[in-house]
């Protein structure tokens, strides 16, 4: 019998290499993998039959009935976000909790990664109403991208930024304490450079945050187009199990990859002690945690209007698993 073809599109992350490179086949699909990194297309190209997809936009549209897609636990982006905060060096707040009354720039509201960043904001004390926040272009290699984010409605103390101008442009001005994104500015990598981190020792105030909460916070996941997962459901646990082996592959070919970086063995060893020796696992039981963190941040900050429970996220996907 032929093989059921899926075309599907994520960005190109290591622990996909086995699966780009055929190492690891899912079972009856002739997966096509399409490996970039502008991948919002996947939310409105149904060439796309499955896709990576932020996990916020996700819950999002869950929350407002919105069934286009059905989810996988499987987060294929991580991260901490303690490293996204930029001010003027020498210059503005020197911890989270300086932010509180004062101006703030983001590229986008709803952003999976720009709800982790205020949630570690709320953490320290600091409630996300009690900041000034312009949402633009961080700077013009990201001005043509702006307008393909969904913003949804905006809390009344975010503004957009007009005239074309960046947030980079505001930091540099003077209008703006500090810039939250997930890459550095422009300006970032000039000789001198006039911005910085605001954590320059981020990696230690990362690790301590990642003591106090538990987990490892996700960004975004694997989704399948509905009419596509009614059609095929089986498709579910095959992709999940295909990309799953892929991660593990590459979780045990780790040790054997010193060129990526000349302390990748101590880099290793000190996330094993933090977090585990599995700390990029896939599925609900592993994460559950970590899912009802998001689910709360959420509504908390407004994105959503009623609450969601961790165990009914990815219930669709569970249930098809069950059934096979």
């Amino acid at each position: 019998m032929d093989k059921l073809v899926i075309n599907l599109v994520t960005r190109s992350y290591d622990h996909l290499m086995p699966l780009a490179c055929g190492d690891v086949v899912a079972e009856g699909i002739d997966l096509r993998l399409d490996r970039q990194t502008a991948i919002g297309q996947f939310m409105v190209d149904l060439s796309y039959q499955a896709g990576e997809l932020s996990f916020s936009q996700y819950l999002i549209r869950t929350s407002q009935g919105d069934r286009r897609f059905v989810g996988l636990p499987v987060f294929l982006m991580r991260g901490y976000r303690h490293r996204c905060f930029y001010v003027l060096r020498g210059e503005g707040p020197k911890s989270l909790k300086d932010l509180a009354g004062g101006r703030v720039g983001i590229e986008g509201w709803p952003d999976t990664g720009n709800t982790w960043s205020r949630a570690a904001i709320r953490e320290q004390g600091v409630g996300i109403d009690e900041i000034d926040w312009w949402l633009g272009p961080v700077d013009d290699t990201t001005v043509d991208h702006i307008g393909q984010r969904p913003q949804l409605a905006l809390p009344p103390n975010v503004r957009p930024v007009a005239g074309g101008r960046t947030l980079q442009d505001m930091l540099l001005g003077g209008e703006l304490e500090a810039i939250m994104c997930p890459w550095p500015p422009n300006a970032f990598h000039w000789t001198p450079s006039p911005i910085a981190r605001l954590f320059p020792n981020y990696r230690q105030v990362e690790q301590d945050y990642a003591r106090r909460v538990g987990f490892y916070p996700a960004f975004h996941i694997l989704a399948i187009q509905r009419p596509v997962f009614e059609r095929d459901p089986w498709l579910a646990r095959s992709l999940y199990n295909a990309f799953d082996r892929a991660r593990v592959q590459s979780q045990e070919n780790r040790r054997f990859l010193g060129d990526v970086a000349p302390w990748l063995l101590a880099d290793l060893d000190e996330s094993i002690e933090l977090l585990g020796a599995d700390w990029q696992a896939y599925g609900v039981e592993a994460n559950q945690e970590m899912i009802q963190a998001l689910c709360d941040e959420e509504l908390a900050q407004g994105l959503i209007a009623q609450p969601l429970d961790a165990g009914g996220v990815f219930a669709e996907f569970e249930q098809a698993m069950e059934q096979q």
